[in-house]
């Protein structure tokens, strides 16, 4: 990291990528639910191609959702179940495919370090590598982390290189801030910032090709939504119509201009302070990352509805920013007790990870954990004949990419309908406080711990085959009466 010490810029940017792979294997095994998007608007769609059955959410009914991303996810989906059908390989595959996409980020950090020094790189790779909200969301089947993966190789390709890009880099930068924009479009303003820092006024050598590269993308997801069936970035359009001018995000709550300070402040409780000041002392070398970060925050906080994972590319340049902004003060040490201070640094930041990690955030490492594993363990017999999902909460409960049987899956809602129908199902979900309303005739096999939320997690099982019930709720039907 010093002339003195015998440490390579290739040794440093690989070390960064072997920690964060190590790291975001880990991460990517336990299955847990962060967010329920993770499964309805990714997973189950996917999984739809892969098989064929598929619980059906308002998203893809009123068409908001692209494609593209669940055609992508089928390929590593299809892979694992081919596999191993018999076990959720196949989602594991998915999670390692994610996190392995995730470590453009870890090198886009590491990349932008080495420009200023090794020190910098080792720095701002070490903290990619480690943070506990990168290693989070890496696995995770989200529109969030997805696009912030080819949002960062854009700013590794126009910002981290020492030589300065060219019209290569600006048409290959343009088609990753394509698919950033495709993945996630509420990315835009961040987009937009990149590339008027970088294009300045070179219109023929930055920005005609990198707008040609983002044509490119958008004509992936074009290609990928006609494959479908649908009109191509009509989803787009309905995505803004609906949740923005029919306000329908509202429904599902409301904060105030300032909710993601408060959220910040939640997660990142102590050290908040510390590190948006790191972060100030890193966008001095890096201004652009600071106004992408801020016009990310600022076009969200606009937005009613707020959820933690919208400004996940807020905070990941944030830290990124302030691991740069650490390595600036560590400059300041005399050379001797350089190796030492660098150290004790990776220390505090390795150390402070760890405590937010399992502090406020703590929740969300198992969350709906009891609903996967219930659901699971409900498929695992092969000869399982119908899936009935008792009492479910207003939210969705179901999935065929966790359940793996292609059988119906219906709703009931009380102990006499759950008796009167019986012959149509063979095993039974609901929450522990349901499970002694059920007929004598279903054992209870197993309640899995139920997580941070009120998901269903006990199975319940009776010997015996099934008679489909056309009289029954399917949980298709059932959500789109609902609304849901």
């Amino acid at each position: 990291m010093t002339r003195g010490v015998a440490i390579s810029e290739r040794q440093i940017f690989w070390g960064a990528i072997l920690l964060a792979a190590m790291l975001r294997a880990a991460a990517s095994i336990p299955f847990t639910v962060g967010w329920f998007d993770e499964i309805w608007q990714y997973l189950e769609p996917a999984w739809h191609l892969v098989e064929g059955p598929w619980v059906q959410t308002w998203d893809y009914r009123s068409g908001i959702r692209s494609w593209l991303i669940p055609e992508l996810l089928a390929l590593p989906m299809g892979a694992g179940h081919a596999m191993s059908p018999e076990t959720t390989f196949h989602l594991t595959l998915v999670r390692l495919t994610l996190a392995a996409l995730s470590l453009v980020v870890v090198g886009a950090a590491t990349a932008l370090g080495l420009k200023l020094s090794r020190l910098h790189g080792a720095m701002a790779g070490f903290v990619a590598a480690i943070w506990f909200e990168l290693i989070f969301f890496a696995p995770r089947a989200l529109s969030e982390p997805i696009g912030l993966a080819p949002l960062m190789g854009a700013v590794w390709l126009l910002v981290a290189r020492r030589a300065g890009p060219g019209p290569r880099q600006f048409a290959v930068a343009g088609l990753l801030m394509g698919l950033s924009f495709v993945a996630r479009i509420h990315y835009a303003p961040a987009l937009l910032v990149l590339a008027i820092f970088t294009a300045k006024r070179d219109w023929r050598g930055a920005w005609t090709p990198l707008i040609a590269g983002g044509l490119v993308a958008l004509g992936i997801d074009a290609a990928a939504n006609l494959a479908m069936g649908a009109v191509p970035f009509q989803w787009a359009v309905e995505s803004v119509r609906i949740n923005i001018v029919e306000n329908r995000a509202a429904a599902y709550g409301l904060s105030p201009v300032t909710g993601y300070l408060a959220l910040f402040g939640f997660y990142w409780h102590v050290a908040l302070v510390p590190l948006v000041l790191l972060a100030w002392l890193g966008a001095r070398r890096y201004p652009v990352l600071a106004w992408m970060a801020v016009a990310h925050l600022a076009f969200h906080s606009m937005i009613g509805h707020k959820e933690y994972r919208f400004v996940l590319l807020t905070a990941a340049l944030l830290v990124i920013l302030a691991a740069i902004g650490t390595a600036d003060l560590l400059r300041r040490v005399p050379r001797r007790r350089l190796m030492i201070a660098a150290a004790g640094a990776m220390a505090v930041w390795a150390g402070g990870s760890a405590a937010l990690g399992v502090g406020n955030f703590r929740p969300n490492w198992s969350m709906e954990a009891g609903l996967a594993d219930a659901l699971d363990r409900a498929g695992r017999p092969a000869k399982t004949c119908g899936l009935a999902l008792y009492r479910p909460r207003g939210t969705v409960a179901g999935s065929y990419a966790l359940y793996r049987r292609a059988t119906p899956i219906y709703v009931l809602t009380s102990p006499a309908e759950a008796a009167r129908h019986i012959p149509a199902f063979d095993v039974v979900l609901t929450g522990p406080k349901h499970k002694d309303e059920l007929p004598a005739a279903y054992r209870l096999e197993a309640c899995a711990p139920p997580g941070f939320t009120d998901a269903p997690s006990c199975v319940l099982r009776r010997a015996g085959g099934c008679t489909p019930d056309p009289a029954l709720h399917e949980l298709n039907d059932w959500l789109a009466a609902a609304g849901n």
